[in-house]
C-alpha cells in the first residue's frame, strides 16, 4: 500500500475538510491517504463511513495526529501494511 501525504494542520476550518475529500477523491486503489492534522476531526470520520472509506487515527499529542484513511474494501491490506510498516510515500 502507498501513501498520499497532506499536512493540513496549519489550515483553519473548514479548509481541512476541503483539503481531504479533495485528496480522497483522487486517491487510487491501492493507495492510503495520511493526514496530519492539530486534532482529530470528529465531523469527517461519519461522512468517510457514509463514503466507504475507513481510517486509523494516532495520536501523538494534544495538537498533532495523523489519520490513515482507506478504502473500507482495502481494510486487509492496510492492516498488513501498517502491522508491517509497508508503506511508501509518494
Amino acid at each position: 500500500m502507498e501513501l498520499v501525504v497532506v499536512n493540513v494542520s496549519e489550515l483553519a476550518p473548514p479548509e481541512p475538510m476541503t483539503v481531504i475529500l479533495t485528496a480522497l477523491a483522487r486517491l487510487k486503489l491501492g493507495y492510503c491517504l495520511l493526514v496530519t492534522h492539530r486534532r482529530q476531526p470528529f465531523p469527517l470520520y461519519e461522512k468517510l463511513a457514509q463514503a466507504g472509506w475507513a481510517y486509523h487515527c494516532q495520536v501523538h499529542d494534544d495538537d498533532h495526529i495523523s489519520l490513515f484513511i482507506y478504502r473500507q474494501a482495502e481494510q486487509l491490506l492496510f492492516e498488513q501494511a501498517f502491522d508491517g510498516q509497508m508503506f511508501q510515500s509518494n
